[in-house]
């Protein structure tokens, strides 16, 4: 092999990261990934021959669906980035995290692929819709989510309204402690929970929409939790659902504010 051949060689097996540079803090969309495969693949070759997580199980994540492949390597790379922040989290420091949070993800994500995809494309969609801290308190927190295959439909359900959670919890500047990215999992935990009706979770996106688009000088509140926890029957719920514009929206305009989920349960006379 000629001398520019092996550079062009060794270029082409350097790493292709995501994260690098400058990053907006908390809630953010990410530019999508168009790393290829082969890429990917590239990447996992790099981290295993530094990572003995992922040396371990390198062949098995080599293996998997190629579709979560980029998710592994926003893994491996989140977990050897270190920010120069006071809220820096280290994946594999056990003293911080409890555990080595990175070695169970990768321990885990092969069968999680086949088993419970939900799950990591839930994940994929938080790392995201996140800034670095937020991404790794999550992998932190919710690593007991990988087990849990009795959860798929909630966090499928979950997953299109990540982006609106992330903006509503990791809102505002740096507050130099995790107080953000505990509202942000805490309001996960509310829809990704056996007491919220997945029906309801999924008719969130639309009441978020219809809420934005009638015009008014009030606000339209939207009180998730007893909403989505409710035993309403869904019909009863649709049925408010298709008057609830033209009721409100009157009201609306004059600057008065409208709970939108409580005349969804209750059909409550607002005049």
């Amino acid at each position: 092999m000629s001398f520019v051949n092996k550079i062009s060689n060794a270029l082409s097996k350097e790493p292709v990261f995501r994260f690098g540079g400058w990053q907006a803090m908390g809630a953010h969309t990410k530019a999508p990934d168009t790393r290829s495969t082969e890429q990917l693949l590239a990447n996992i070759d790099y981290f295993a021959q530094r990572n003995p997580e992922v040396a371990r199980f390198k062949e098995e994540l080599k293996a998997m669906n190629p579709k979560h492949l980029g998710l592994v390597s926003d893994i491996c790379e989140l977990a050897n980035k270190s920010e120069m922040l006071n809220t820096n989290i280290n994946l594999k420091d056990p003293k911080q995290v409890g555990k080595n949070v990175f070695a169970t993800w990768i321990e885990k994500l092969s069968k999680v692929s086949k088993e419970n995809p939900e799950v990591l494309e839930f994940t994929q969609e938080v790392i995201n819709q996140t800034d670095n801290t937020a991404s790794k308190y999550f992998l932190a927190t919710y690593n007991g989510i990988l087990d849990h295959t009795e959860a798929a439909e909630h966090i499928k359900a979950t997953k299109p309204l990540v982006k609106e959670i992330a903006q509503s919890a990791l809102s505002g500047g740096y507050t130099m402690d995790y107080s953000k990215e505990r509202n942000f999992i805490n309001a996960l935990d509310c829809f990704i929970n056996p007491n919220s009706d997945v029906e309801k979770i999924k008719l969130m996106p639309e009441l978020i929409k219809i809420a934005d688009s009638i015009p008014s000088e009030g606000n339209v509140i939207i009180d998730t939790l007893p909403f989505i926890e409710s035993k309403v029957p869904m019909k009863q719920i649709k049925e408010n659902l298709e008057v609830f514009p033209q009721v409100a929206g009157d009201l609306l305009k004059q600057g008065k504010n409208i709970n939108m989920t409580d005349f969804l349960m209750k059909n409550v006379n607002l005049d």
